[in-house]
């Protein structure tokens, strides 16, 4: 007598896909949350911008009169 092999179910199928999205979305946050205390850490250790520098609105109406 030889043993049979059920197929499974496409609910168990995608309950399957389903449970490995979430661990990939979770790892994907937790990789996230360490790349955003890293940025604020660098952020905090950075001194000041240069305010002799012009800013990007500055410049870009530098642009506006340039002739055609």
């Amino acid at each position: 007598m030889t043993a049979r092999k059920t197929q499974p179910k496409p609910a168990d199928l995608v309950r399957g896909e389903a449970e490995l999205l979430a661990a990939g979305f979770e790892l994907q946050h937790q990789g996230l949350e360490l790349l955003l205390a890293e940025m604020r850490a660098l952020a905090a250790m950075m001194p000041g911008e240069d305010s002799r520098l012009p800013t990007d609105a500055e410049v870009e109406a530098g642009f506006d009169n340039m002739p055609i």
